[in-house]
């Protein structure tokens, strides 16, 4: 049944999908292109808007998802002789391999303004030089790369699909997309205030060396000011929380899903 709803969820979301994709490439193109002419201002702005491909599509399928499950479309979803945490999970699935192939993507585009970069020469071609070596020399560097790539595709699709749920029902029900906006804006303002908690709260890891030090953020700032470093415990705060929404969410749509 998984692959059932895997194969309807491609069939149903590849067209918007792939008008998102197809102005994102353009837009991408036209500001290569603006780089050609106006230099290292164009593409800048070609790298930033690739950047922002992967959130734009994972902010469609939140929005999918609260349409096909609480809005015009959740009549049909729900009528699937489907438990709903088998739903949950597997809308978020498709999200995430979707996500994960759109990234492979992104990446690739990237790479190759990065050699555009370098054709073009000046400051930004020799920040792209060093961070290339660095890259080469700090092995480190490469998991924390790997570990932030996997954080930024995981992380915002579990928070926009538990917050669509927890949102949708109960206390929330007749805030209509409200209801879920108001959830995920608590949950970033949690976040928000465990993350300056976090500075104050050891270990840290040196990102460059991979090295973990049993002092907090705070102390290693006041005596090494330069050293690129990171709280480790705000990562483990995060993925109970998040495991926490997730269990939560699953459970809800499992249970009392309501209709508008």
């Amino acid at each position: 049944m998984t692959t059932t709803i895997l194969r309807h969820e491609l069939i149903r979301t590849k067209r918007p999908l792939l008008v998102i994709l197809g102005i994102a490439v353009v837009l991408i193109a036209l500001a290569d292109l603006l780089g050609l002419f106006v230099g290292v201002i164009g593409l800048v702005f070609a790298i930033m808007l690739t950047f922002t491909v992967v959130p734009a599509v994972q902010l469609f399928f939140a929005i999918d998802f609260y349409r096909s499950s609480y809005g015009s479309g959740a009549l049909l979803t729900h009528s699937l002789p489907v438990r709903g945490r088998k739903l949950f999970w597997t809308k978020m699935l498709f999200a995430f391999l979707v996500t994960v192939l759109v990234s492979i993507l992104t990446l690739i585009v990237l790479l190759l303004q990065g050699q555009l970069v370098l054709s073009m020469g000046g400051g930004l071609a020799e920040a792209y030089r060093e961070l290339q070596l660095a890259l080469r020399q700090l092995s480190a560097l490469w998991l924390f790369l790997l570990v932030s790539a996997a954080w930024m595709v995981v992380i915002p699709l579990a928070s926009m699909f538990s917050s669509v749920v927890i949102g949708s029902g109960g206390w929330a029900r007749r805030l209509s997309i409200g209801g879920p906006i108001i959830v995920f804006m608590g949950y970033y303002v949690i976040m928000q205030i465990l993350g300056f908690v976090s500075f104050f709260i050891p270990p840290v890891v040196d990102i460059a060396t991979g090295e973990v030090h049993g002092v907090s953020m705070f102390q290693s700032a006041m005596s090494s000011p330069d050293a690129p470093l990171l709280p480790l415990s705000i990562v483990f705060i995060h993925i109970l929380i998040i495991a926490g929404l997730l269990i939560w969410a699953s459970r809800d749509m499992d249970k009392k899903v309501e209709l508008r």
